[in-house]
Parts: structure tokens; C-alpha cells; sequence
């Protein structure tokens, strides 16, 4: 049954996104340009290849909507390996690995959520193909895909990700995420071919009441909280039906809203970071939060202007990203090519003309549609994309660099971000040599069982855990920070993790190591493990590793480390990680769907010229203490085919601690030695021409001798 009648727009040139002179614009721009000219051919390619192109890949005989709405892109995944389902026509979803078939529910809604997908992203290629050629065929196909939408929206029942009627369910698909984002592209091309005389003044009135309308009115009552990114899109898409239909009070909704826009670029944003602390859903919110600035700008609302925090959020991952243009991947995101985001950047340089962002912009020759349809002309020469040591204090981020080489590490320490937070307070990733060595599990496909006991859980990370339970949620400080021609050092308290328990770590990194050097300590006795994670194959120089352990608990994670051995004469232990290869996860695997941007060529051979194939050496230095048990073994990859090496070290006590050094150059022979008390932790690093002593407590020092220099900081 349809909503209460709503007053008809009228028939009108687009104004959305794009105005007709815009398009014109577009399309001169793409007379000179190659790069422009071939996205418009691709633009154009697309929309002809429809309706085939969509019934060759689900199977269909014509352009059929799904039967019912979809279900969670994260239940498409083999429960075995972690690999995401392939669907293969006309009704298989096949696990690649091992070629076994799951059918059924959730399996085959998933993929009604796929069609649905590609019917929004075919209807908006459709529009904007009609506006750039004015051919009348693609406007009317795509006017049949809305009203086609429109006839059936209704009738399909409100359901979440697992088939119950709640508010944060949607009718199109499973949550008001993936239904806001579908509404997007629903409202953008209506507002393309609703003058293209194509859809009478009853047909305009069906689709803006029983499409825009009635989905506005699914995805406008979900969430009102925690989940940030998600209120993102949600207003995103009530902006876009608002803007659409010329209603007010939608616009205020989206942006004036006490959880608009604006709400969240004042709460929800810290020093240039998104308050979930992954980068997945940071530039995920991102999409949303420019789209709403877009649609804002074009209506008379500069957005790009009136809210500074919007453009940090460009700014605040230039700060931590790794050499080879990945950002950590921190909470439930995998890593994330901050190249890839070129899209983004576009159309934050056409606002703002920063030219720090030019690097990212141009970096694969502005493939991305959002280049044709936002970007400027003709920009001018990039910089180098510049990277120093930065410290965000607020944000709890920190990135230790050095002038000589690319050894790197990238700290977190701020708050716990969310539903989407990991329990890893001080943990960091390390990069050398163009490899990512020490890693952060990320995250797996929500539907994955191990995604709830692995990717969150402490041990699984680059940190400390107390008497092997997972830290709290909490959030760490700054302590100190430094930075030298020679060196950097940062000093970090973890916040409360624990009742009763503090824990502060401090990093020193220079050209040849990375000291980690942390202090446990409480007023009460408990058992400490200090651990790290490497991509590399571990090879143990010494000591012998003899016992089995099958001690280990089998919750908090504890239970998911394989293969473990201990060493229990205290040490030394000299070891190395050796990586042979230079393996990524691909931005496909972020639990983001659907894809980001069009592109008008693959960008596999750009960025196979950007990862080396050499092979990258890290040596782990941990000197001799007798009150501590060695373990090492294997734990999780994000690939499940692929399990990951670690070291765990064990102490007991009131009051620990912990000294590693990390190196990638094992021919230095560098001797570690620690000594003091308490209240004064000193280690002395020697190698084949310098000595550095350390006093770890703050505010720390460095006292380096070299060829008989020394200096002091």
C-alpha cells in the first residue's frame, strides 16, 4: 500500500550532485583530457553492456529484481579458511579453497543483496550515461530499474542480519548501512532522468512516495548511536532524499540534526581521525561524509568550509601512513591503501586545493569516476608525499620514522573505538626493508566465528596481557615525546586495562633498532605476557626450545596459538623473522560493501610496481632474565591458510618488565644489556660502531657513542 500522497517534484534538470552545466563541463573536460576521455568511455561501456552485463553474472534471463530483500555480505565466507564465497551462475556460492557448495539461507539472499547492489550502481551509470550523450535509451532503463524498485519495495518485510524485524534492519537488504547507501544511488538517478521525459507525473509520484520516501522512513529510525560510521550513511541518504524532493526538513535532519552532520564532525572527530580508530571504516565514513558535503555544497551549504573537521580527516592519515601507502590495520579494518582513497582525495582537492593531497590524488593516474565527475582539470605537479615522525596526543596515534631507511612503527594508545575497538591498548606495527613485519591481525568477515575469539582479543596483538584475560576497554595518554636527527622515542600509559594494574611502554627508533621497553606493575602478584606478532618465518638462533605447551587456556584467544614451545632457562633469545614475500590484504577484504569507486582501469599492475619482492630480515633481541619463560609458536593470519609466527615472553610478579629490540640489520651483532631497578630502567644497546645508553624512565634519554662522538638527549 502506498504512503500518504506527498507533493510531486517537478520535472526538472538534475541538481543533486551535478548540474547540467557541470555535466557540460565534465564533458569538455573530457575532450582534452586522456585520463577524463577514458572514464567517460568506460562510463558509457558500462551502461551498454546493461542489461547483459547484470543477467550473464547472476544468471538470469532478463532484468528480474530479487525475489526477497538481501541478507549480510559477512555470512559469504568459508567457514574453513576465512576466504569470501564466489558466486557462480546460476545459483552456487562456492568456496574457492576447497570448491565446497553452501546454498540456502543466508547464503543465496546474500546474493539477492549483490543484485541489488549492481541494479543501484547499473541505474546510476544508466542516468549519468543519459545526462552526458542524451541518448533516451539509458534514461529509460534506468527509470525501469526505479519503478521496478518502487513496485515491490514495499511488499518485502523489514529484517536485520539475522531475519528479525528491528529498526536497524532494512527491506532492500539486511541493515540500514548497506539500504542507505543503495538509497544514495536510488535518489541520484531520479534526480538525473526524472526531467528526461521518461516517467509521467504518476510515475514520478510512485517512485518518490514508494521508493524514496518509504526507504527514507526504513533507514530514518535505525541506530541513533554507537555505531558512527553507520549514522554516516544514514544521513547521508536522508540528505539525498531531501535535497531530491526539495524537503527542508529532511536537509536539517542530515545536517542540523542532533545526530547530522555536524553533530559528528564536532564529536566525532579528533586531530583528523574517525573516532572508531580503523581506517576501513575511517574512510568508509568518509564516502558518506562527502557525499552529504557534495549534495550541501551544490544547495548553497559549503559544509567543505563551515566544518574544519571534514578536511582533517584527509590530513590525519598522511600523518601515520606506512612507506608503501598502507595505513595499520588497526581495530576491525585490514590494511588500507591509502592510495586507493585517490577518489576521495579528488574531491577534497577540488575544495580545497591543499596540495599535500596531490600525491594521493595522482598516484594511479586518476582512474576513479569521482575524478570525472569532481575533479579539477588539469592540477599541478604533485610533492612528494612527506613523512616524518607525528605524534597525534589526542587522537592516540604515533609514527616513528628515521631519515636513513624505511624502518617505521606506528603506534596506537588513544580511546577504544567503538563496537568496532580492539583490546589492544599500546600495541604497534612495524615496517621495513617494504615489507609490513609486524603485524596487526585486522579483522575477518564478521560472520567468521574467529572474528569474535581472535581478531579483538590481546594476545592477538603487538601488546602485554595480564594473567591471560583480555585488556578493558580503555583509553591510554601521552607521556612523552621526542624527536632527533638521530632518533625518536615516545612514551605511552595504557589507561586502565586492568583494575589495579599500569602499564606504560616506551619506544625508541632509530636507522638500525627499535628498543620496546615496558613496565607492568600493580600491588599485587600476577602472571605477565609480553608478545609479538611477525609476518615473517621465525628462525630461533638461541635458546633451545624444548617443551610443549599444553597448558595454555582456551579462552581470550589463548586457545587459537598452535605449536607453541617454551624455553625455560631464561635467555637470551636471539631470533629472526624472515619474510619472503610481500603479501596484502586487499582493500576488498574490509568488511565495507559494495566497492568504493568505479575505476576505468585495474590498478593490480600500479600497485604490484609499489611492493617489492625482496626479502625482509627482522632480528628479535631479548636479553637474559631469570624470571621469564620464552614461548614461541603460531597464531592466525588474516589469511587462515597462513598461519603467523610469534614470541611470547612470561613474567611474574608485582612489578615487570619487559626489553625487546627489533632489527633490521641482523649484521650489526648488537649486544642488548639492562640493568637499574625499579624506579630506574636502563638498557645499553652496542652494535659494530656505536653504544647507546638508555635510561627508559621519563623523561627518557639517549646518550649515543659513535667513533668516539657521543651525544645526549
Amino acid at each position: 500500500m502506498s504512503l500518504a500522497a506527498w507533493p510531486q517534484a517537478y520535472a526538472q534538470a538534475p541538481s543533486l550532485f551535478l548540474t547540467l552545466q557541470d555535466i557540460h563541463s565534465r564533458a569538455e573536460i573530457a575532450k582534452t583530457e586522456p585520463w577524463a576521455r577514458e572514464s567517460l568511455h568506460e562510463l558509457i561501456r558500462e551502461a551498454d553492456a546493461f542489461p547483459e552485463s547484470y543477467e550473464k553474472r547472476f544468471g538470469l534471463q532478463s532484468v528480474e529484481l530479487p525475489p526477497e530483500g538481501g541478507q549480510w555480505i559477512h555470512w559469504y565466507v568459508c567457514p574453513d579458511t576465512g576466504t569470501p564465497l564466489s558466486f557462480r551462475p546460476p545459483n552456487h556460492n562456492v568456496c574457492p579453497d576447497t570448491g565446497k557448495e553452501y546454498s540456502g539461507y543466508p547464503f543465496d539472499q546474500v546474493v539477492y543483496q549483490l543484485r541489488n547492489d549492481a541494479l543501484g550502481r547499473a541505474a546510476l551509470t544508466l542516468g549519468l550515461a543519459y545526462r552526458f550523450t542524451n541518448r533516451e535509451r539509458y534514461a529509460r532503463e534506468a527509470a525501469q530499474i526505479l519503478t521496478a524498485y518502487a513496485d515491490r519495495y514495499q511488499s518485502w518485510p523489514l529484517h536485520d542480519n539475522h531475519g528479525n524485524p528491528t529498526a536497524n534492519g532494512g527491506k532492500a537488504y539486511s541493515q540500514t548501512l548497506d539500504e542507505s547507501i543503495w538509497l544514495i544511488n536510488i535518489a541520484w538517478t531520479y534526480d538525473l532522468v526524472r526531467g528526461a521525459g521518461v516517467l509521467d507525473a504518476s510515475a514520478k509520484a510512485h517512485i518518490e512516495n514508494d521508493l524514496l520516501r518509504a526507504s527514507y522512513q526504513t533507514v530514518s529510525k535505525a541506530h541513533k548511536g554507537p555505531t558512527d560510521n553507520i549514522q554516516s550513511w544514514i544521513n547521508a541518504a536522508i540528505a539525498a532524499v531531501g535535497f531530491t524532493l526539495k524537503d527542508s526538513t529532511l536537509i536539517h535532519e542530515a545536517i542540523d540534526g542532533p545526530i547530522g552532520f555536524r553533530s559528528q564532525m564536532r564529536n566525532f572527530v579528533t586531530q583528523g581521525f574517525w573516532i572508531e580508530g580503523t581506517f576501513g571504516y575511517h574512510f568508509y565514513a568518509l564516502r558518506a561524509l562527502v557525499a552529504t558535503a557534495q549534495m550541501a555544497k551544490l544547495h548553497g551549504i559549503n559544509l567543505w568550509v563551515q566544518e574544519p573537521a571534514l578536511l582533517s580527516l584527509f590530513n590525519g592519515p598522511l600523518g601515520i601512513v606506512l612507506p608503501n601507502g598502507y595505513l595499520p590495520a588497526f581495530n576491525d579494518s585490514n590494511p588500507v591503501n591509502l592510495y586507493e582513497q585517490d577518489y576521495l582525495y579528488e574531491q577534497a582537492y577540488t575544495a580545497s586545493k591543499n596540495p599535500r593531497y596531490l600525491p594521493v590524488m595522482l598516484k594511479y593516474g586518476r582512474a576513479s569516476r569521482e575524478a570525472l565527475l569532481f575533479g579539477v582539470a588539469r592540477p599541478p605537479k604533485p610533492p612528494r608525499l612527506a613523512l616524518k615522525s607525528e605524534v597525534f596526543d589526542k587522537a592516540g596515534f604515533a609514527a616513528l620514522r628515521n631519515k636513513i631507511n624505511d624502518f617505521t612503527v606506528v603506534v596506537k594508545f588513544g580511546q577504544h573505538g567503538g563496537p568496532h575497538g580492539h583490546y589492544d591498548k599500546l600495541s604497534f606495527v612495524l615496517y621495513s626493508q617494504g615489507h609490513i613485519m609486524g603485524i596487526d591481525p585486522g579483522t575477518q568477515l564478521y560472520g567468521l566465528p574467529l572474528h569474535q575469539l581472535w581478531d579483538s582479543m590481546t594476545i592477538a596483538h603487538n601488546t602485554v596481557s595480564v594473567d591471560e584475560q583480555r585488556q578493558s576497554a580503555a583509553t591510554g595518554r601521552l607521556i612523552s615525546w621526542k624527536t632527533n636527527p638521530n632518533w625518536t622515542t615516545i612514551t605511552m600509559d595504557a589507561g586502565s586495562i586492568y583494575p589495579g594494574v599500569f602499564f606504560d611502554r616506551s619506544i625508541v627508533l632509530t636507522p638500525n633498532y627499535c628498543l620496546i621497553a615496558d613496565h607492568v606493575h600493580s600491588s599485587t602478584f600476577h602472571t605477565v605476557d609480553w608478545i609479538y606478532h611477525d609476518a615473517g618465518t621465525l628462525e630461533i638462533a638461541k635458546p633451545a626450545f624444548t617443551q610443549k605447551v599444553t597448558d595454555l587456556p582456551a579462552k581470550n584467544g589463548y586457545g587459537l596459538l598452535k605449536d607453541v614451545w617454551r624455553s625455560v632457562d631464561g635467555g637470551p633469545l636471539i631470533a629472526r623473522f624472515v619474510d619472503y614475500s610481500n603479501e596484502q590484504a586487499s582493500e576488498e577484504s574490509n568488511p565495507n560493501s559494495p566497492v568504493a569507486s568505479i575505476r576505468s582501469r585495474n590498478l593490480s599492475a600500479d600497485e604490484a610496481a609499489d611492493n617489492p619482492s625482496n626479502t625482509a630480515v627482522m632480528e628479535l633481541t631479548i636479553p637474559a632474565d631469570t624470571n621469564q619463560e620464552l614461548m614461541r609458536g603460531e597464531a592466525p593470519g588474516h589469511n587462515l591458510k597462513k598461519p603467523v609466527s610469534f614470541v611470547l615472553v612470561r613474567k611474574q610478579g608485582a612489578d615487570v618488565r619487559f626489553t625487546a629490540v627489533l632489527s633490521p640489520k641482523p649484521d650489526l651483532n648488537l649486544n642488548v644489556q639492562q640493568g637499574g631497578n625499579s624506579q630506574n630502567h636502563r638498557v645499553l644497546i652496542t652494535g659494530q660502531d656505536f653504544s647507546d645508553r638508555i635510561s627508559v624512565e621519563p623523561p627518557l634519554t639517549v646518550e649515543h657513542s659513535r667513533s668516539g662522538a657521543r651525544t645526549q638527549k
